[in-house]
C-alpha cells in the first residue's frame, strides 16, 4: 500500500498539472540565460540602491558639517548628531527641531494657537528621523528603543548591552601643522554647547556675504590684499565665542622618529587635558558625549590614525573618566565643508606661526596670528620658547 499510495499520488499530482489547459512543462522551466539575465537586473538595481543610499548619506553628513542644513531630514540628523537624547524619542526631537529651526515661532513654554500650525508636524519629523537611522543607519537609537521599534535584530538583542547616554555634547575640530618647522602641534576648537555650531557658522557666513568673502577661510591664503577680510571674520568668531575654546599642544620635533604617530599622541593627549580642564573650571562638567573631528587628509592613513586615537580615548573614558565621558563620534572631516574646521585652521597655523617664525620676518599672517590668538587669551610674547619646555600647551 505503501509504494501503491506513494504512485497513485504522485501519478495524481502530474495528471492534475497536466490537465491545465494550453500549458506545457516547458513554460516553468527558466533557462541559464534567463536566469543570468534576471540576476543581473536585479545586481543593477541594488547597485543603483545603494549608491543613491550612499549619495544621501554624504549629502546628509556634508549638511550636519557645514552646520547650514535646510531640508527636514539634514535638520533632523543634525539634531540626532547634536542632541543625543533625541535619538529615542520623536517628542524631544520635535522640541529641539521647534527651538532650533523655528525660533520665530517657537521658543519654549506655551505654543501659540496661531503658530502652531506652522510648527514643523511630528509625522514628518518622526519619518525624517526613520529615514535618517534606519535607511542610512546614522546616529542610532538605544538598543531599548531599537526593539521596541522592532529595528534590533536578534543577534544584536543578546550583545547590545550598551546604553548610548544622553549627556551634553563636547564637539571638538581638530587640526595639526608644523611637518616641516621646529615645533609640530596640534589645535583644536571646542564648542560645548551645541547649538553654538549653527550659531557660528551662521555668523561667519552672514560675515562672507556681507564683505564678499568667496569661499574657505585658509590661514596660509592670508595675504596683505585679504588681511581686512579676515580680520573681520576675526571678529565674527569673536562675537560669538561665548561657548567656544581653543586647546593646542605643541612638541620639538628634532628627534621624532615617526611623526605620524607624535601627532596621534598629542591629539589624544590634548583631548585628554582639555576634558580635565573644562570640568575643573566648571565650564563643562561632566559627564559629556564626545565628538572628535580631525582634518581630512589621505583616507587610509586617517582610518588608521582615528582607529588609534578611538582607542585610546575610549580607553581614558574608562579608567580616567570613570566612565563619564562617552566616546560618541571619531571621523575625519573636509575642511571645506566644515566652517569649524577652518576656525580649528586658523588656530593652530596661528599657534605655528609663532612657535616656528623667522627671525626678522613680519608679515599680513604673523598680524593675524598675533591678533587671533590675543584675542582668546594666548599668551605671545616669550620671545624664547626653547626655555618653556620641551612640550608646549595652550589653551
Amino acid at each position: 500500500m505503501g509504494i501503491d499510495g506513494q504512485a497513485h499520488t504522485l501519478n495524481a499530482g502530474i495528471s492534475t498539472h497536466s490537465a491545465i489547459e494550453g500549458t506545457h512543462m516547458n513554460d516553468f522551466v527558466v533557462t541559464p540565460m534567463e536566469d543570468e539575465e534576471t540576476e543581473q537586473e536585479t545586481l543593477v538595481a541594488l547597485d543603483k540602491k545603494n549608491r543613491d543610499k550612499e549619495a544621501e548619506k554624504i549629502r546628509v553628513l556634508s549638511a550636519i558639517a557645514s552646520n547650514s542644513p535646510t531640508r527636514v531630514t539634514d535638520r533632523v540628523a543634525w539634531i540626532l548628531n547634536h542632541y543625543p537624547q533625541a535619538r529615542d524619542s520623536d517628542v524631544k526631537c520635535q522640541i529641539i527641531y521647534w527651538k532650533t529651526f523655528q525660533t520665530d515661532l517657537y521658543s519654549g513654554g506655551d505654543i501659540s494657537f496661531e503658530n502652531y500650525p506652522k510648527l514643523q508636524r511630528l509625522h514628518s519629523i518622526a519619518r525624517a528621523r526613520a529615514v535618517v537611522q534606519n535607511v542610512l543607519g546614522l546616529f542610532i537609537a538605544s538598543p531599548e528603543v531599537r526593539k521596541f521599534r522592532g529595528k534590533l535584530e536578534e543577534e544584536e538583542k543578546q550583545r547590545a548591552l550598551e546604553v548610548r547616554p544622553s549627556h551634553p555634547v563636547y564637539c571638538i575640530y581638530a587640526d595639526e601643522s608644523g611637518k616641516t618647522g621646529k615645533y609640530l602641534l596640534v589645535g583644536s576648537l571646542w564648542v560645548l554647547r551645541s547649538y553654538e555650531t549653527m550659531k557660528i557658522t551662521a555668523a561667519i557666513n552672514q560675515k562672507k556675504a556681507e564683505i564678499g568673502f568667496k569661499g574657505e577661510m585658509h590661514f596660509k591664503e592670508i595675504n596683505k590684499g585679504n588681511l581686512e577680510a579676515y580680520e573681520e571674520l576675526l571678529g565674527a568668531i569673536i562675537q560669538n565665542s561665548s561657548s567656544i575654546s581653543f586647546k593646542g599642544l605643541a612638541v620639538l620635533r628634532s628627534g621624532l622618529y615617526n611623526v605620524d604617530d607624535t601627532l596621534n599622541k598629542l591629539f589624544y593627549h590634548m583631548v585628554i587635558q582639555g576634558i580635565s580642564e573644562e570640568n575643573k573650571s566648571g565650564r563643562a562638567v561632566l559627564p559629556r558625549n564626545l565628538q572628535f573631528r580631525k582634518d581630512a587628509e589621505e583616507e587610509s592613513k586617517d582610518k588608521l590614525a582615528l582607529m588609534e586615537i578611538e582607542l585610546q580615548l575610549k580607553n581614558a573614558a574608562s579608567n580616567l573618566f570613570q566612565g563619564n565621558v562617552y566616546i560618541d563620534v571619531v571621523e575625519a572631516e573636509d575642511s571645506s565643508i566644515s566652517p569649524l574646521m577652518q576656525i580649528s585652521d586658523l588656530f593652530v597655523s596661528s599657534i605655528s606661526r609663532i612657535l616656528n617664525k623667522e627671525e626678522g620676518k613680519e608679515g599680513p599672517k604673523d598680524i593675524f596670528a598675533q591678533k587671533f590668538l590675543k584675542a582668546f587669551g594666548v599668551d605671545t610674547s616669550t620671545d624664547n620658547l626653547d626655555e618653556l619646555s620641551d612640550c608646549v600647551r595652550f589653551s
